[in-house]
């Protein structure tokens, strides 16, 4: 005969629920009163707080929120919200006994059990690393939305620099005439003069345009960043002037990489340059090199990275114009002190290098600028 099944009384069943349910250490159950004085535990509140049960025993469960938490009354909130609604699901940072934060998923129910006085069963999930790996896919898809953005501008930059340099030729070859002309007329050689210098400077601005758009041959060779920042600083100091103080933090015995020199020293110019105009020319100018692991573009895996910041001690960047700072034509200084070229120069030259560009914050307080260049291939400590 086949065996029926051995089925326990339901109260011997409950009771085995029960006792499952307070060895759980995946989450930690936390029984309140109305007051939010705290009762009992389950085995998780040890694993997820690091509290023995009995150490929590009649204190406040606003114990476990931060002193800015608590200030502000978050727990005297959540706890109004259970005592009407009867049940309030929320995600709030909350507090370990060692004074470490981390990200909670809250569920509070409230109800009568046993015929007692009204209690309120919290149960709550550490979710910090769901929330950073959440946060790390919405920083990746807006750093892809940057990217497709700039690469329009840059589409569009490099067609409207194309056609500009091709409107540049023609008045430059006209103002050539004109000249072997009127060279006997000094008013009319003056004005020509200023015209040939107009055009001068649009051809850079179409040379900058260019290298934004990605549309500038680059010339790459092996280059040891730290000797070519070593080798440049007096120079540097001479950019930024004698009421800065330039200093260069390098790390040991970094890879090379492929590199045009030239333009990555004229892309370091230009950030210096940027630097000594947001302090004013009074501060502190710190230029470091790091070698970095960073997420390819596939998003498997990471590769090597020198990254190369210049750092000052100015106002810094905020966070409002962060995204917009790289675009062309953009700029925050005042009418005719810049052509809003200069970052997205910096940009340009980098996305082409195989790279990435960042601004940040310095870790003298004011805006950082960060090259990003993947290590040459076959290069030790790639």
């Amino acid at each position: 005969m086949n065996q029926q099944p051995h089925y326990l009384p339901r109260h011997d069943e409950d009771s085995r629920l029960m006792q499952g349910m307070m060895q759980l250490r995946s989450c930690a159950i936390l029984e309140l009163d109305d007051d939010g004085l705290i009762h009992n535990g389950t085995a998780g509140v040890e694993s997820i707080y690091g509290y023995a049960r009995e150490e929590l025993r009649g204190r406040s469960f606003a114990s476990l929120f931060s002193r800015a938490d608590q200030e502000r009354g978050m727990h005297l909130a959540l706890l109004a919200r259970v005592r009407e609604q009867g049940i309030e699901q929320s995600a709030c940072p909350l507090v370990r006994r060692d004074g470490t934060r981390f990200r909670a998923a809250l569920t509070m129910e409230r109800g009568v059990f046993d015929g007692g006085a009204p209690r309120i069963l919290m149960v709550v999930r550490d979710i910090t690393e769901f929330f950073q790996n959440q946060k790390r896919v919405q920083e990746a898809q807006e750093s892809a939305m940057r990217a497709q953005r700039l690469d329009a501008f840059g589409k569009l930059t490099l067609e409207l620099a194309h056609d500009f340099n091709n409107l540049l030729s023609v008045i430059a070859n006209s103002l050539d005439m004109l000249s072997a002309r009127r060279a006997e007329d000094e008013g009319t050689r003056r004005l020509l003069d200023l015209a040939h210098r107009a055009v001068e400077r649009g051809t850079g601005l179409t040379r900058q345009m260019l290298v934004f758009g990605r549309g500038q041959a680059l010339v790459p060779q092996l280059c040891r960043v730290n000797d070519l920042l070593v080798a440049s600083r007096d120079l540097y100091q001479r950019v930024c002037g004698e009421g800065v103080q330039v200093t260069l933090d390098l790390a040991d015995d970094l890879p090379p990489v492929a590199v045009d020199v030239g333009q990555l020293e004229a892309a370091l110019l230009n950030l210096l340059g940027n630097s000594r105009d947001a302090i004013g020319g009074c501060g502190d100018v710190l230029l470091q090199a790091r070698l970095e692991q960073r997420p390819v573009a596939s998003g498997i895996g990471s590769a090597g990275y020198i990254r190369v910041t210049v750092g000052d001690s100015g106002p810094g960047i905020g966070r409002e114009i962060r995204d917009t700072v790289f675009e062309p034509f953009f700029t925050t200084k005042p009418e005719g002190q810049g052509s809003g070229l200069g970052l997205s120069q910096v940009h340009g030259f980098v996305a082409q290098s195989g790279g990435m560009a960042e601004i940040g914050t310095s870790t003298l307080g004011g805006a950082a600028v960060s090259m990003y260049f993947p290590v040459a291939e076959g290069a030790s400590g790639a």
